[in-house]
């Protein structure tokens, strides 16, 4: 049982004691002074030196009695890097530790050595307008920060590191308003799918169609494909499997004829066993990033027609569909959004139908396109 070093200095009384403290999830003891408040009525040495006594036997009880929840002197920079990340790159998907990692980049040089346990709402609020002092960046790139750093603290939190979450409260500065988002019109689906050769054919057919994430139809297998739909049970990022990005995203989706006999046809030119789209000497996923770069780009170029990215498909589906009139809750479905929302962000023409009905009428949509593309 530690009594502690009482000690006046000046007209204040101190207490140097060691105090149970967290760092790198270990509990160890570290030196702390701190000022002892007095009752007012103490006058003479001797009593302020007891009362001096008194309230140090307040501090330390609860130290004493092995009660006290050690407090976190963990710096937020090795925090951070050297906690939250590893955690984040464990439980969560590769996509999203590699997003974080940016994040983290973008943070490092300004952290200026807080401890976790330090900082505040207003510190949070400087270490994001610091990070983005040097140009002017969008506003989801200040969001990013925030998510990023809200995220960490609550993790914080469940480690007993800190009683609260300072990022909570913390206000977003103002950024860059976020530019138009790009989706692809039926007439330039059908422009692209034209000019370029098997499989990439096919999968801007697929990507188009279905509205699947890039990361989906890489994860797509043959027992995925059940005639009329596609159960979307994994995705790929980067060569690595995982889980889908929600669970609301592991869900079947509803394909066209014209998606069912361009997966058909794909069948026969492969082995039509494993990944839909995979390695030419390879059962793994296909590199799509590689088949656009080395065929796909340089024929697009050739023939004059701009290339939006692939999520622009899956923009232009729900577009597209929002022209036809199609209501928001069905096409919400259809591209298995956990928030209407987030669907109604890409367009804003609510009207009632269902799944298979609406991609049948895309369908129709996209060959009066096409006959106008030939005349």
């Amino acid at each position: 049982m530690q009594k502690g070093q009482i000690k006046q200095v000046g007209n204040c009384w101190l207490l140097r004691y060691y105090e149970p403290v967290i760092e790198n999830g270990q509990v160890l003891k570290r030196q702390k002074t701190t000022k002892l408040k007095l009752d007012p009525a103490a006058i003479s040495h001797k009593e302020q030196e007891s009362a001096a006594r008194a309230a140090a036997d307040m501090i330390l009880a609860p130290i004493n009695a092995r009660t006290a929840d050690p407090e976190s002197r963990q710096g937020l920079a090795a925090f951070l890097e050297h906690v939250y990340l590893p955690h984040v790159k464990e439980a969560k998907r590769p996509s999203t530790h590699n997003a974080y990692c940016a994040v983290w980049r973008m943070l490092k040089d300004h952290v200026n050595g807080l401890e976790v346990r330090e900082v505040r709402t207003a510190d949070v609020e400087a270490l994001m307008r610091s990070a983005t002092s040097d140009k002017q960046r969008a506003h989801t790139t200040h969001r990013n920060l925030r998510n990023f750093l809200r995220g960490a603290f609550r993790y914080a939190k469940k480690k007993e590191m800190v009683s609260s979450n300072p990022v909570i409260e913390a206000e977003i500065p103002r950024g860059l308003p976020s530019r138009p988002k790009a989706a692809y019109t039926l007439e330039e689906i059908k422009a692209t799918v034209a000019v370029l050769p098997e499989p990439a054919r096919t999968l801007v057919i697929v990507a188009a169609f279905t509205g699947l994430r890039l990361s989906e139809i890489k994860g797509l297998r043959w027992e995925d494909f059940k005639g009329n739909e596609l159960d979307v049970e994994r995705s790929v990022w980067s060569g690595h499997i995982s889980d889908t990005k929600t669970l609301m995203s592991k869900a079947p989706v509803p394909i066209l004829p014209l998606v069912h006999k361009a997966l058909e046809a794909h069948r026969k030119r492969t082995s039509g066993d494993g990944f839909i789209f995979s390695g030419v000497r390879t059962s793994q996923p296909l590199r799509i990033e590689n088949l656009y770069r080395r065929v796909m780009k340089p024929l697009l170029e050739s023939n004059g027609i701009v290339w939006k990215g692939w999520h622009a498909f899956r923009r232009g589906l729900a577009t597209n569909l929002g022209v036809l009139k199609v209501d928001g809750k069905t096409i919400q479905a259809i591209l298995r959004h956990s928030e209407l929302s987030t669907t109604m962000d890409i367009y804003r023409q609510p009207v009632s139908k269902e799944g298979h009905a609406a991609m049948r009428k895309l369908e129709r949509a996209f060959n009066r396109a096409k006959k106008r593309r030939l005349k």
